[in-house]
């Protein structure tokens, strides 16, 4: 009772520590929502913070005919394997990652995707090698900072619009930009601070790619200063606003390293914190499980004690009985069938003849010598002859059958 006491309280102070470690990292959620900081931007559709991209995702449906978005949480190639919408034409897939890490069969699914007259929008910091190999660009990365003042982050141009108009705020400019491009198919849309292109359009096939470097103009800090809404819609009028479908990569931005190994949805469920406090909680509630209900609750059950030979006893107290009467033969009468009744029971000996035969048997099973085996039955027979057994022949004839008891096996 008191070990299961000791483990209820263990319990119980667990389970505060953790509500106590929830509720501080709540607080500081709370905290890091309000900071205006983005050195660590997620551009998540549900991030809310300076550096998500929630504002940006719940503005597409005006931007894009009221269309519903749907969020893709898979590689580009699984993606386009299962949604039998992207191999037609007429299709905008929007993707923000702070890093592009993709692998050979993304490449060649985007490339086909976009080959069939999809628009295809990247907007990422750092761009993944092999799409740039693809697509015939090179880019040089810049340092990314954070000025805390207000600054022109990013200009658009457009010759055939005309459009020259430029956005700042005071969050986190990119420095990276395109140092050669495949002018036969590329068109420069936007500089960055530095005047050099970080925003281009890419056609192939009877689709385009869209590649921005500064992927701060999705986040929300950018967009709720001033007017920067704007900037948004300037980016995505390049897209038709009567696309079939929407799609919104969720799976990219949440990549800090390359894929390596087949893609799972369990990955997809770990990259949210609810979900794994929640595993974290289940397994919690599964170890207190198994410390209060796998104890056995049902009291040991005591060993039962092995039966114990009581002959000796019994002999004693039919001999103290039939011996204060002074009856002896009556005494030496009763003890010999009792012995019988025992070599019976324990050797499954016919003792109806006592004879040489079941002396030597009842010697080797009762690993007895043989001259004592015959010795005691020679007494019996002495004692059945007999009308009166005296004292000394039945004392005599009591310390055979005990040294038979003793001795044998």
């Amino acid at each position: 009772m008191k070990k299961r006491t000791t483990y209820i309280i263990i319990g119980i102070v667990l389970f505060v520590l953790v509500m106590l470690s929830a509720v501080s990292k709540m607080g500081d959620l709370n905290t890091e929502r309000l900071s205006t900081k983005m050195e660590n931007s997620s551009f998540s559709n549900q991030d809310k913070k300076a550096g998500g991209a929630y504002v940006a995702f719940k503005t597409l449906p005006e931007l894009f005919a009221s269309h519903a978005v749907q969020v893709v949480t898979k590689p580009f190639n699984a993606t386009f394997e299962k949604e039998s919408e992207l191999r037609f034409p007429g299709n905008n897939y929007i993707l923000l990652a702070n890093e592009l890490f993709t692998t050979e069969k993304d490449v060649e699914a985007m490339m086909e995707c976009v080959r069939r007259g999809n628009y295809l929008f990247l907007a990422v910091n750092k761009m993944d090698p092999l799409l740039a190999k693809q697509l015939r660009f090179k880019v040089v990365e810049g340092s990314d900072y954070q000025p805390g003042e207000p600054t022109k982050v990013q200009r658009y141009i457009d010759p055939l619009v005309p459009l020259d108009t430029a956005y700042n705020y005071s969050g986190m400019i990119a420095g990276s930009y395109f140092s050669r491009i495949d002018t036969a198919y590329t068109t420069v849309l936007g500089n960055n601070y530095k005047e050099k292109p970080n925003f281009i359009r890419i056609l192939h096939g009877r689709g385009c790619f869209f590649i921005s470097l500064n992927p701060y103009t999705f986040t929300n800090y950018f967009l709720l200063e001033k007017q920067n809404i704007a900037a948004l819609e300037t980016q995505l009028s390049y897209m038709p606003d009567d696309a079939s479908n929407v799609y919104w990569d969720d799976f990219y931005s949440h990549q800090s390293s390359a894929q390596s190994g087949d893609f799972s949805e369990w990955q997809v469920l770990m990259r949210y914190p609810a979900m794994r406090w929640a595993l974290w909680l289940a397994v919690l509630l599964l170890l207190l499980y198994v410390v209060f209900e796998g104890k056995r609750r049902q009291r040991i059950i005591p060993d039962k004690p092995a039966l114990v030979n009581n002959s000796l006893e019994f002999v004693d107290a039919i001999g103290q009985l039939y011996y204060q009467q002074h009856n002896n033969y009556n005494l030496a009468h009763k003890m010999t069938l009792h012995l019988l009744e025992y070599i019976r029971n324990r050797y499954y000996l016919n003792t109806n003849h006592l004879n040489t035969q079941f002396v030597e048997t009842l010697s080797k099973k009762s690993a007895m010598p043989e001259s004592e085996v015959r010795e005691l039955t020679d007494t019996i027979h002495r004692i059945q002859l007999a009308e009166q057994v005296s004292d000394e022949q039945l004392q005599h004839f009591y310390q055979r059958i005990q040294h038979f008891y003793l001795n044998t096996k």
